[in-house]
């Protein structure tokens, strides 16, 4: 699949279509699988009537911070013959014959690839770069059951449309959760913007190399010309300058600010992220800017209130399918104010032994 700024992603390619409204192994996630699981089974049952005691247990590390999870996000299943139990939470080693420790993120992304109808080499190119982002820890293995594999097999299609992605902020993969949010949206409310004429653009600066390789900004654009919205990735380009409301700044000081969702952020949260912000985001001497600044070049004023109705959800929508990784997580000359994790922003018992390899976000080792 070709992203709006020329790159290719068979990550994208591989995906199920949608943005997914599951975040992996959470309650909601485990529910819906349960109800596939027990309807797979008891559709094999006769097949599985030899299958030995088996448990399945996956483990997704550092998982969104608004859930408020804690460090780690879990399912487990039990098979025994033609019975299955699914729940939520981790299971020790010596309970599981397969137990699998990863990334959140990366699993999420992993969970969304869907095997019928894809390409089968889209596929595994996908699940090479994935496995690349994340550290693993994998004990026991899957028994060679044929009728268990195609139960697995059904449950991973059937929740890959279900569940979220996770991508790394303002990446052209993260922007395309963004495309796909507006421009549905944009559908919705078609009749009321069919006359307006918008340019809306964010745009990041110093972008961690692992998650920009190429040296390029993140960020992304939105236009609306008549009612037509379309979503790119990176810098507005020069042919459709001047913005109409145009957002520039620093990437590493934003990434905290940026994927916290408002909706569920305690009175606690929200004091410390307004404490970061003070000191994230003040005029800076040195530099003689301030870390980001919101202007309006076109000089045509704000963005009309019936556009705006589209943008409303964006922000939550995305803080939601945005993975928990750090710039710091991967560069150590980051500057001390913006290491820091932030409780708001990640569960600060989150252990590093996780903690990412170098690589960048196209799976290019570095």
């Amino acid at each position: 699949m070709v992203m709006a700024n020329g790159a290719t992603s068979e990550v994208l390619a591989a995906m199920a279509d949608g943005i997914g409204d599951l975040t992996f192994a959470s309650p909601e996630w485990v529910d819906a699988a349960r109800e596939v699981l027990e309807a797979e089974v008891g559709q094999r049952a006769e097949g599985l009537a030899d299958l030995a005691p088996f448990t399945i247990c996956e483990v997704g590390h550092n998982p969104p911070a608004y859930l408020h999870c804690g460090t780690s996000l879990a399912w487990h299943a039990r098979f025994e013959g033609a019975t299955v139990t699914i729940g939520t939470g981790e299971l020790d080693a010596d309970e599981c014959n397969f137990r699998m420790e990863g990334d959140h993120s990366v699993i999420s992304n992993l969970a969304r690839l869907q095997y019928n109808g894809r390409d089968p080499r889209t596929v595994a190119a996908a699940q090479a770069r994935l496995t690349k982002l994340s550290r693993w820890n994998i004990q026991g293995s899957l028994p060679d059951h044929p009728v268990l594999g195609a139960v697995l097999r059904a449950l991973h299609d059937a929740m890959a449309p279900r569940t979220m992605p996770r991508f790394t902020f303002m990446t052209p993969e993260w922007v395309s959760s963004a495309r796909h949010i507006l421009t549905t949206r944009a559908e919705k409310y078609a009749e009321k913007i069919r006359d307006i004429d918008f340019t809306f653009s964010e745009e990041f600066t110093d972008a961690p190399a692992y998650a920009f390789p190429d040296g390029s900004h993140g960020g992304f654009w939105v236009r609306c010309v008549k009612g037509q919205v379309t979503v790119g990735a990176g810098p507005l380009p020069t042919e459709f300058e001047p913005a109409d409301l145009l957002t520039k700044g620093i990437y590493t000081p934003v990434v905290p600010v940026g994927r916290t969702v408002n909706a569920a952020m305690t009175d606690e949260e929200k004091a410390e992220q307004a404490d970061y912000s003070a000191a994230a985001f003040r005029f800076d001497k040195e530099a003689g800017r301030r870390p980001v600044d919101q202007t309006q070049p076109s000089g045509r004023g704000d963005m009309p209130p019936d556009l705006g109705r589209i943008f409303v959800p964006l922000h939550d929508e995305l803080s939601k399918r945005t993975s928990s990784e750090l710039p710091a997580d991967f560069d150590d000359s980051i500057r001390e104010a913006w290491s820091k994790p932030q409780a708001f922003d990640r569960h600060l018992g989150y252990e590093s032994w996780v903690r990412y390899d170098v690589v960048d976000i196209y799976g290019n080792d570095r």
